[in-house]
């Protein structure tokens, strides 16, 4: 295909001269070079069945890893541009039920709470028997986009327009990804591959988050939901037991790399070094996250002692659970959701605060409920990384 050496786009005009266009053609690739990747391959396996080791000796992984999901969305976001905190997340969460986000908070915090969102969605329809596919793509995409900046951009809807991958600020294409006229063979041959190649679980898992990237196949939200489908791929071919793997940290610190090496799979068909690195990322990260977890389920049983001793009664657990699962929350929610009588669930948040465990971000005034932070919990899930 030609390519310009200038794009315009909304009355700007990017430098298209050094950009890589898309791989027609060259996907499904062959079976990358396994003398090249038998050493990585093996230690990324090695780490994640430790790291799957972890979460099947967790009783409450869902509980427990609750923040670190959170943060993994601030992260993943943060690659695209969005930043925001994972407090500022978290507060919005605290503020927002289970089908509704609170409409007053920053849009860049809207988006990185809906890819939590997002990503429990499609965790839901493979749990019910669900395989991955356009539809629960696109679902994903839906909900990715349904508030916010990313509302305009046709959530749900593949793209009908080329959308381009570049650097904004040095007005510079980087990355031309497939047309829309060809994208729609190019999703159904990534589904049938991911449904029935019988490649290496970690290999087709690397492959496919490289074709999605590649494709682009949405107006917007492609790096977040790319890094989705690892997760849910990772879980999907029983690689791990449960949808909690944590990867955006490795590619965020190597986003240089990451790009370059996912620009030379369209432009050197090298999808060998693709692998090789995204083998390394998750050897890295699983390393990473068994570190993090550990420390999260040290803290939950130190504080399990703590609150029952300081509490001294029988929903002191189901206390512990709520706060560890909502490290900022509203006392009135706390006391609607804990399932503790409201009575003992004020006088916990009392003691709990006179004990220095838990500290005031909004002091309660009048019917407004006070806002409550769970400051030992985040201080280990921020450090991640």
């Amino acid at each position: 295909m030609t390519q310009k050496t200038q794009i315009t786009l909304h009355n700007t005009i990017y430098d298209s001269s050094e950009a890589v266009e898309y791989h027609y053609g060259g996907f499904p690739p062959e079976q990358p070079n396994l003398n090249q990747l038998l050493m990585p391959l093996s230690d990324a396996m090695v780490s994640l069945t430790r790291f799957d080791t972890v979460l099947k000796s967790m009783q409450n992984s869902e509980l427990l890893l609750a923040p670190l999901r959170a943060r993994d969305a601030v992260v993943s976001s943060r690659m695209e541009g969005t930043i925001s905190t994972l407090e500022e997340v978290l507060r919005l969460e605290a503020d927002s039920d289970e089908e509704n986000l609170s409409p007053s908070a920053r849009n860049e915090t809207l988006e990185v709470a809906l890819y939590a969102r997002a990503l429990k969605q499609a965790e839901r329809q493979i749990n019910d028997g669900y395989a991955i596919s356009e539809n629960l793509i696109r679902v994903a995409h839906r909900i990715l986009l349904s508030f916010g900046r990313g509302a305009e951009k046709r959530p749900g809807d593949y793209k009908d327009t080329q959308n381009y991958v570049g650097d904004r600020r040095k007005r510079k294409i980087e990355f031309i990804p497939i047309s829309p006229e060809q994208l729609a063979p190019g999703m159904a041959s990534l589904i049938d591959f991911i449904r029935h190649n019988e490649m290496h679980p970690l290999l087709k898992t690397a492959i496919a988050h490289a074709e999605f990237e590649a494709l682009h196949p949405f107006e917007d939200g492609n790096g977040r939901l790319g890094r989705m489908v690892i997760t849910l791929m990772l879980w999907e071919t029983k690689i791990l037991s449960a949808p909690h793997f944590f990867v955006s940290d490795y590619f965020e610190q190597n986003k240089s790399e990451y790009i370059d090496r996912l620009r030379a799979v369209s432009e050197k068909n090298d999808w060998t070094g693709w692998c090789e690195f995204f083998l390394i990322a998750l050897r890295f990260q699983a390393d990473s996250n068994i570190e993090t977890v550990g420390q999260i389920q040290i803290h939950y049983d130190q504080m399990r002692e703590t609150f029952r001793d300081l509490l001294r009664s029988r929903w002191s657990l189901d206390a512990l659970d709520y706060i560890f699962a909502n490290p900022i929350f509203r006392n009135n929610r706390f006391k609607r959701e804990a399932g503790i009588p409201e009575a003992v669930a004020s006088g916990f948040t009392n003691r709990l605060l006179d004990a220095g465990l838990l500290e005031t971000l909004i002091p309660p005034a009048g019917r407004a409920s006070g806002l409550f932070v769970f400051p030992s919990l985040l201080d280990i899930v921020r450090d991640q990384g």
